[in-house]
């Protein structure tokens, strides 16, 4: 990997990897002398020595009352890094326990990636074992997210005998499988509603898919919200 990606990937700009490497290859100096090296301003130079330093990249020292710099060694900052995410990982589970105690007071859960929303359907495969729950969305959206995995999620769904109702929009049609073993029961909407989000009607929740949101979805697991999904999905399955 280019040395410089790597640096970026730790949190350093552009600016500050290109500095931090030429200083390595300075072994040290002024301020003065480093901006000369890198055909940078002084005043460029200070600020980010000065981020460096904080983050743990740059030493600075003064002899005989002026400022110099160096370059801490790559196997220093790897040990503190290192030591930064130890630190981390023995709060994860305090952080978790924050989550939690969130999600219960709101009842509001946003899903920010695919990887998030991928794990979350994994979890539904165990969870909704033997059981069923209601979808009304675009087939061809929802898939387009990630064919490989949700193809695969289908198959995996219908082995664990879920079954699902689906409302599902007209554009559907040739993205949605007739399989009878995919345990799935469809619908389809009349043309005029088209859209491109997803509605996964759980007994406990509800997960909104949909591209247009700030986050990639939002898990609502409020109960007299659930019971409105709930019956307004019963109602437009009645009126198809």
């Amino acid at each position: 990997m280019n040395p410089s990606i790597a640096l970026r990937d730790l949190g350093l700009s552009p600016e500050e990897a290109s500095l931090y490497l030429a200083l390595l290859k300075l072994g040290g100096g002024r301020a003065s002398a480093l901006a000369a090296a890198t055909g940078q301003k002084r005043t460029t130079v200070y600020p980010i020595l000065k981020n460096l330093t904080k983050k743990g990249f740059v030493t600075m020292y003064f002899h005989k009352n002026r400022q110099y710099y160096y370059a801490d060694k790559p196997e220093r900052v790897a040990r503190f890094y290192g030591n930064k995410l130890k630190n981390f990982e023995s709060v994860i589970s305090i952080l978790e326990n924050f989550e939690k105690k969130q999600f219960q007071t709101t009842g509001l859960r946003f899903i920010e990636t695919l990887s998030e929303l991928k794990k979350f359907y994994t979890e539904i495969l165990a969870e909704y074992k033997n059981k069923s729950y209601f979808i009304i969305g675009s087939s061809r959206a929802w898939e387009e997210l990630d064919p490989d995995f949700f193809i695969q999620y289908r198959k995996n769904r219908a082995k664990n005998k879920i079954k699902t109702r689906l409302l599902l929009t007209a554009d559907s049609r040739g993205h949605s499988p007739t399989d009878a073993r995919l345990r799935r029961t469809v619908k389809f909407l009349p043309k005029k509603y088209s859209f491109k989000s997803t509605i996964d009607i759980y007994k406990d929740k509800v997960l909104v898919v949909s591209p247009a949101l700030s986050s990639l979805a939002v898990v609502i697991a409020v109960p007299a919200m659930v019971d409105v999904f709930r019956s307004v999905f019963e109602m437009l399955w009645d009126m198809n």
